[in-house]
């Protein structure tokens, strides 16, 4: 009876989680110290439900110098007692909670002795005899572990070891399933682990052979038969399978035993990352970075160093939105904005493009990177994280986050609620590599996806190819290819399957392939059919059933593979030719599209679509407004008059369901301007560490350029200026476009407010009824806090005060604000009125 009892428990838990709301972002939670209390935990709560956001996601690391009689050790008594509280708070809020299964990353701590910690290896060699090899542990401890949890890093390729790390968490949730919705794993970073304890006996039950009589595979040297390539693979193949099967599988068992969901990164990783994603309920991915967008104003981080971290690529997110495509999995998570700038210097402007790109590579359920911990009474800027973008309510941003925070809910609201629509498959070409012998593992770094060995030249080229020519995709494995020949997986709306050009593939890859030809998948084989088979066991053998089943094949083979689609029933869509990028996805009768502009190339025109809906709808996300459009229709196609400015985003949805009471779309067609950028007056409204001196502006520019004191002040100023019209403009609707504006923007014309500019373009729609023949505006801006963080640095305050790393800039060196430049900030125009 009590089984009964506590499997509905954890039944009712189940349903809890997925009633939560995930359309609000939800943010990293770092506890520093696990110095946390009752009174700050609910008033933190407190604050970010306010500002809209879902949820949180707890993650202990290293403490606050001047803080140890706070500090609670991980998993201790008192730190159940903080959870249990904070998730019971979190409930009452409407948020949800996630927990990392440990503090830091990877996983590991004070209970991982040596025989359960990460292992390498060393070849031994004695007088003219083989070499022998001999295990050691890597010695890595936990990355920024917690109290109580320091300690080596866990040995992933053993299901032992992982099932002595979880036993102290079943210890926790056994006694009491605190409601928590997801554990968390984070990105692999086991460094130099391509060992374990039994790995010869897991071999040889799996590639049926001794590894040990073939060491010579891992010597340093130049040149390696075609046997020795073939045993390298099959070692690389071998801690891609115990990964998965005794550290990824097992992970995400113990949250299902729970009634838990399992988040997962799998990059960073030596396995098939495809199938590491799959293998848990939401696959995360991560935007790491700072990238130059093609938009107009867009500002990268000059400091950001992409030769050492490498620029972000979509292609990362579709390695984990890919295998939630094809396993029909309804959230793919993100760890966003780490690292997009240097520390008080993001703006919400370069967050939107790299939120709009997520959702364009399959990314629906976004988590900040982060949000730090920190009692309420600590003098600014608070506790901090040394990697991220600060989300908490000490940013600069804090007042006005809300308004991403809605555009997020409204644009993740549609994305969780519709399917995939992509109709091509790509093959995941991982043998290529893996046939590479060297001493240890290949890494997937998704960093510098340039760096990692598969995406090489050619498959980035096809790739691009793909993209440019309209045809949406999801990667596969060979593993997944397989699943589908043997009807274990769903074969979705596919209808072609592109293998690149590559010198190996799995027989029972290409034998699968064959079957999915059959079922009406079509292969295409880019420039040349692949010529070896892997495995070295029974090699010969293989490869001869190899080259006959190649035979069937060779029609498949394509010079052109975006040639070859046009001939196939593929969807493809020409609207990417117009410089738009896309996500098609299924939804309702219908279907939906989230189209982002983050290009300079379209504006406004004609974009055609092609399909048999009768009705077609547009939704804006920023504005929250639905509204019908017209299209010219001949046969399937239809040509619809769009406006979309670079760095604007909107969804079309084209259903036989008709929508009642919308109006219709807009279209600005305004043919005055005039340009307000000259003569204002500003007033400094709220801030520190000063209020600077009243300003007036005869041409726009920059408030830190007038006193000493501007050029430190961190908050807000109001400026003003009166205008006047012609009689025949007077309650017409209007634009106005403020041009550069650092950072964000709320507009009052005639005292009503219009509304706040805070993504790029800064343009607002002024609606009708508000403009006289004389008008009086008022903008109030919001800059970066860079500037009191100079202060602080100079009057040398001690605001650095953390344990680990501490905090450290954009290029990991320590953070010293004290030589920076003033950061622009106000309004720096022009300011151009469209009416």
């Amino acid at each position: 009876m009590k089984a009964l009892q506590f499997a509905l428990i954890l039944f009712l838990f189940s349903l809890k989680t997925f009633a939560q709301n995930t359309a609000k972002p939800w943010a990293y939670w770092w506890w520093q110290g696990s110095a946390v209390n009752k009174a700050d935990l609910r008033a933190n709560l407190q604050k970010y439900a306010e500002a809209g956001f879902g949820g949180l996601h707890i993650i202990p690391i290293y403490g606050v110098k001047g803080e140890e009689h706070n500090f609670i050790h991980f998993l201790s008594p008192k730190w159940i007692e903080m959870l249990e509280y904070t998730v019971k708070e979190a409930e009452s809020l409407h948020l949800g909670i996630d927990m990392t299964l440990g503090t830091g990353w990877p996983f590991g701590g004070i209970d991982i002795k040596p025989e359960h910690a990460a292992k390498t290896f060393e070849l031994v060699y004695e007088a003219d005899q083989l070499p022998i090899l001999k295990p050691k542990i890597t010695k890595q401890q936990v990355k920024r572990a917690a109290p109580g949890a320091e300690g080596l890093v866990l040995d992933h390729f053993d299901k032992a070891n992982v099932e002595h790390y979880l036993a102290k968490f079943d210890s926790v949730f056994a006694r009491n399933n605190i409601g928590i919705r997801a554990f968390y794993n984070d990105s692999y970073e086991v460094y130099g682990a391509d060992w374990t304890e039994h790995f010869f006996e897991k071999f040889k039950n799996k590639r049926g052979y001794e590894l040990g009589e073939h060491l010579n595979i891992f010597e340093n040297k130049s040149t390696f038969t075609e046997e020795e390539k073939q045993i390298y693979s099959d070692y690389q193949l071998t801690i891609s399978e115990l990964l998965l099967e005794e550290f990824t599988q097992p992970y995400a068992a113990f949250a299902k035993k729970y009634g838990k969901l399992s988040r997962n990164e799998s990059h960073g990783s030596p396995g098939n990352v495809l199938d590491l994603y799959a293998a848990n309920s939401i696959p995360e991915t991560e935007f790491f970075g700072s990238k130059p967008f093609d938009i107009p104003l867009y500002r990268q981080d000059p400091e950001y160093s992409e030769k050492q971290f490498g620029k972000p690529n979509k292609m990362v997110l579709k390695l984990a939105s890919s295998p939630a495509n094809v396993f029909g999995k309804k959230l793919v998570s993100s760890e966003t904005a780490t690292w997009l700038g240097n520390h008080f210097k993001v703006s919400l402007s370069q967050v939107k493009p790299i939120i709009d790109e997520s959702f364009l590579g399959g990314v629906n359920h976004v988590f900040y990177h982060g949000a730090n911990y920190t009692p309420v009474d600590a003098p600014w800027p608070g506790w901090m994280f040394y990697a991220s973008t600060n989300f908490n309510f000490n940013s600069h941003f804090w007042n006005e986050l809300p308004l991403l925070n809605k555009y997020i809910e409204n644009c993740q609201n549609l994305l969780q609620k519709s399917t995939t629509d992509n109709e091509v498959l790509v093959y995941f070409p991982i043998q290529d590599l893996w046939h590479k012998p060297k001493k240890g593992v290949y890494m997937m770094d998704v960093h510098n996806i340039e760096k990692n060995g598969i995406f090489n030249d050619k498959y980035r080229q096809l790739l691009k190819d793909l993209e440019i020519a309209g045809y949406s995709f999801d990667f596969v494995s060979d593993l997944q290819i397989t699943q589908m020949a043997e009807q274990k997986l769903s074969k979705s709306n596919y209808k072609t399957i592109i293998i690149p050009e590559v010198e190996y593939i799995p027989l029972q890859t290409l034998q699968a392939i064959k079957k999915l030809n059959s079922a009406g998948i079509k292969p295409i084989f880019e420039q040349v059919l692949p010529q070896k088979t892997t495995g070295y066991l029974d090699l010969e053998k293989n490869q001869q059933i190899f080259v006959r089943e190649l035979a069937s094949l060779k029609n498949t083979v394509s010079t052109s593979v975006i040639s070859k689609l046009k001939t196939q029933t593929v969807k493809r869509e020409v609207i990417q030719d117009k410089g738009l990028d896309y996500l098609r996805k299924n939804y309702e009768d219908g279907l939906l599209y989230f189209i982002a502009n983050q290009h300079q190339l379209f504006e406004k025109g004609e974009l055609t679509f092609e399909n048999k809906y009768k009705y077609n709808y547009l939704y804006n996300p920023k504005a929250d407004s639905w509204h019908e459009i017209d299209a010219k229709k001949t046969g399937i196609s239809k040509k619809i008059n769009l406006e979309l400015k670079s760095g604007e985003s909107l969804f079309l949805f084209f259903s036989n369901t008709k929508k009642g009471n919308l109006k219709p779309n807009y279209i600005n067609s305004h043919t005055n301007n005039l340009d307000l950028s000259s003569n204002w007056n500003l007033v400094f409204t709220e801030g520190k560490p000063n209020i600077p001196n009243p300003q007036s502006f005869r041409l726009l520019k920059s408030w830190t350029l007038a006193d000493s004191i501007a050029g430190f002040f961190n908050g807000y100023g109001e400026y003003q200026k009166t205008f006047n019209l012609p009689e025949s403009s007077v309650s017409k609707p209007a634009q106005i476009q403020l041009g550069d504006v650092r950072e964000t923007a709320e507009v009052w014309i005639n005292d009503i407010k219009i509304g706040t500019a805070w993504s790029l373009p800064y343009n607002l729609q002024i609606p009708e009824g508000i403009l006289k023949t004389q008008n009086e505006i008022k903008i109030k801006v919001r800059n970066l806090s860079a500037n009191e963080i100079k202060y602080l640095d100079i009057n040398k305050v001690n605001w650095k005060k953390f344990y680990d790393i501490n905090i450290v800039d954009i290029q990991y060196k320590p953070f010293d604000a004290s030589h920076w430049k003033p950061v622009d900030s106000g309004l720096l125009g022009p300011i151009i009125l469209k009416y």
